[in-house]
């Protein structure tokens, strides 16, 4: 059973993190492929659902991290 919540969308993990959900990790699991591992599985599977159905997040704090985690990438790159 996976400890973390695993997503390789950046938007995705964009907007959890503006929800306060903590990054653990970002792994390169093949070549050119990266994978974001934030903390409270739950809580992000209903925050997903919760962003797939448009919800609402500050624009400047969503924008900023995502370009955090293009930072992360290419860090590690």
């Amino acid at each position: 059973m996976d400890t973390f919540f695993r997503t390789d969308d950046i938007l995705t993990s964009s907007f959890l993190l503006t929800q306060g959900i903590k990054l653990v990790d970002v792994i390169e699991d093949r070549p050119h492929h990266f994978v974001f591992l934030l903390l409270n599985i739950d809580k992000c599977e209903e925050l997903k659902r919760n962003f797939l159905n448009n919800a609402v997040a500050p624009a400047r704090e969503l924008f900023s991290n995502r370009e955090m985690l293009i930072s992360e990438i290419k860090n590690r790159s």
